[in-house]
């Protein structure tokens, strides 16, 4: 697996481990984490991308 999908797995598994806390705090923390991971796969996913924005005008 690339780095990319390991981070979105990670934040869906940590997104959905925010229904079965019970702490408001644990809640928020997971959530945010969650939220870091997912934009960060995002942004290692552009990284990788070896296209040239100048030549897609």
């Amino acid at each position: 697996m690339n780095q990319t999908a390991v981070m979105h797995a990670t934040a869906a598994v940590l997104a959905g481990a925010w229904f079965f806390v019970s702490e408001q705090l644990v809640k928020f923390g997971l959530f945010g984490v969650a939220v870091v991971l997912f934009a960060g796969g995002i942004i290692v996913a552009r990284r990788d991308d070896d296209s040239d924005p100048a030549e897609d005008a």
